[in-house]
């Protein structure tokens, strides 16, 4: 479970209370997609058949064939759509002035996305209040966006440069939608203040030097807006990202790439800022499948909306001196509906971030007892006795067998395949055997978008001597210009020339039973100053980790 500092929960256990309305809780499940929402049947449906549309548009534009691709129920998407863009605020980051529009966690335990139903409620005339409704982001987009990252980690996992990374997520993050086709090419509205002062450098964008100008953020969004459109808008220049990706991969510099598939970078530049300069390419196109995706929808049971606010709360993450309030609100439910497996589940993901894994265990088994081959439940036992085998040794192997036997119920869902490969990683007693090895692979095949699943692949590619693979799997640690993606590259230079022990060190997963405390945190904080230091890499600006 990731975590957020501890603060937000506090500040959200204020505002879920409040989430109810005149409308009821729907649960929509599409091909790609479930979604709970807070709003009208009709309204629920609509967003779900857009997130679809999006999905299709996606996979028409990068040819990439998700039918055979064949991925298993547990790779769909979690939205929960409730409130106003405040409310994701103060659920991101328990402060209701963030401006946070909604956002997405990519998880191999189940990737979800919170987004509001509607904008701020304009509660006063003051030209203060206007101005902060015309800085609103739109929910629509902003989730749109985050899922374009996912599509991509999914079904077309490349190490691409951060301005194409974020200027193809903000083409296709701003999609419109209409009756029988889709719109694409607008100009996205928090983008147009950089589009119209910033002009126009190749260099600075494909290969900017160390740290940040003031014109980085408007490079990478901005500019990778307009130049994502470019390459896939303009008939001319399509098809050349990946005569690119193809030049990286062959050992070239990113300037050499880029003058391989571009061609003239001048000629290029000048069709850019005659671009920035003029109006949007607008495409109209046709859906290619079906403009009414298939949906099925239901109003939630009164069990169902009664744990509402805790499985929100639970999947959002929480700090774990917080998550005892949690406990408190899932065993109040559990004696409410004691044979509710959505409330017996919700409780017992609030047990287990308690660390309370004997309570965790029993809620899991009273579930299997229900049902016996649900595999969410399954999974916890695993990850129960994972947990343990810090301390305890012995619970490594209880681990193993619990998630060998999870992946015997459902031999496609991603986490079972990674626990089972933890189980040899942190077992001193035993080396990794092949069938552990390839049951991370599989595991990264369903779950790529999952950061902890990619970084023990790169380990592992790495204590196999596959360093050129490596690098491909762990690009997303070495893109950037921030102090940790200096290090990171530095570490992997070393690493060539012989010197393994860093690089291995910072890619190994830590353990899940530990947990940091406050003295170890400040010591991992001055270790990482003093890698900073010892490499060179202070003049990256802030640790993008």
């Amino acid at each position: 479970m990731s975590r957020i500092i501890s603060a937000a929960l506090a500040a959200s256990a204020m505002l879920l209370p409040q989430m109810a309305s005149a409308n009821d809780w729907y649960r929509a499940e599409s091909e790609h997609f479930i979604l709970y929402s807070e709003d009208s049947e009709e309204d629920t449906r609509e967003f779900v058949q857009d997130l679809e549309r999006l999905n299709e548009v996606l996979a028409l534009f990068t040819s990439v064939n998700v039918a055979a691709a064949d991925l298993p129920p547990s790779s769909k998407l979690t939205v929960f759509r409730f409130g106003e863009q405040t409310d994701m605020s103060v659920l991101a980051a328990g402060n209701r002035n963030t401006g946070v529009g909604g956002f997405f966690i990519p998880r191999v335990t189940g990737s979800v996305a919170f987004v509001p139903r509607q904008r701020n409620r304009n509660r006063s005339r003051s030209r203060a209040r206007d101005m902060d409704d015309a800085m609103q982001l739109d929910p629509r987009g902003v989730l749109h966006h985050e899922y374009v990252h996912y599509f991509m980690w999914q079904h077309a996992d490349a190490p691409y440069p951060l301005w194409y990374s974020e200027g193809f997520a903000e083409l296709f993050g701003n999609l419109e939608f209409n009756d029988d086709h889709f719109v694409i090419g607008e100009v996205p509205t928090a983008r147009s203040a950089s589009l119209a002062t910033v002009p126009i450098d190749i260099p600075a964008t494909f290969d900017p030097p160390p740290g940040r100008d003031r014109y980085y953020v408007a490079r990478t969004y901005a500019h990778g807006w307009l130049i994502a459109s470019h390459l896939n808008l303009n008939e001319e220049r399509r098809g050349q990202m990946g005569a690119y990706m193809a030049a990286i991969a062959n050992g070239a510099t990113r300037m050499e790439a880029a003058e391989q598939a571009f061609g003239d970078l001048d000629v290029l530049e000048a069709e850019l800022e005659e671009f920035r300069r003029g109006r949007a390419r607008i495409l109209r196109v046709p859906y290619a499948v079906n403009a009414d995706p298939a949906v099925e929808i239901r109003q939630l049971t009164e069990d169902e909306e009664a744990r509402m606010e805790l499985m929100i709360t639970s999947k959002r993450g929480v700090d774990e001196d917080d998550a005892e309030r949690l406990v408190i609100d899932a065993r109040r439910l559990v004696e409410r509906y004691p044979q509710s497996v959505p409330v017996l589940l919700a409780a017992t993901e609030a047990e287990f971030d308690g660390r309370n894994y004997d309570e965790a265990e029993a809620l899991a088994d009273r579930i299997l007892e229900i049902e016996p081959d649900h595999i969410e439940a399954a999974i916890y036992r695993g990850r129960t006795a994972l947990r343990r085998s810090f301390e305890n040794p012995e619970q490594i192997a209880v681990a193993r067998q619990r998630f060998a036997a999870a992946n015997r119920m459902e031999n496609d869902h991603a986490f079972p395949l990674y626990g089972y490969y933890l189980t040899y990683l942190f077992d001193d007693e035993a080396g990794v055997p092949d069938a552990a090895k390839m049951a991370l692979e599989g595991a990264f095949g369903y779950a790529a978008y999952d950061r902890g699943v990619r970084q023990a692949l790169v380990h592992m590619l790495l204590t196999e001597g596959r360093l050129p693979e490596a690098r491909i799997v762990g690009a997303q640690w070495t893109d950037g210009q921030g102090e940790f993606q200096c290090v990171v590259r530095a570490m992997f230079d070393e690493f060539e020339t012989g010197d393994r022990e860093a690089l291995l060190e910072e890619f190994k997963p830590d353990h899940p039973g530990e947990y940091l405390d406050e003295a170890a945190r400040e010591a991992q904080t001055e270790e990482f100053e003093a890698q900073v230091e010892a490499y060179g890499c202070t003049d990256g600006g802030s640790a993008d980790t």
